[in-house]
């Protein structure tokens, strides 16, 4: 995956989780804010991670062909 998709997911899981947790809850703003990082963060580590793997078994796949 492209880093720029992963970038974009990532603005937009904090977005979406800063929006529903405005929507449900009474949560002070700063601490919305933060939560919606974190998890904008976690999604940025595991696009990342599933990323790497998926180029790695990918590459392995090609050389296992030859």
């Amino acid at each position: 995956m492209r880093p720029n998709l992963i970038v974009i997911a990532s603005i937009l899981v904090s977005l979406a989780v800063n929006i529903a947790l405005d929507a449900y809850t009474d949560v002070p703003m700063l601490l919305r804010w933060a939560v919606a990082v974190g998890l904008g963060l976690v999604a940025t580590f595991a696009l990342s991670k599933w990323s790497k793997r998926r180029q790695k078994r990918n590459t392995d796949d090609a050389l296992d062909r030859l």
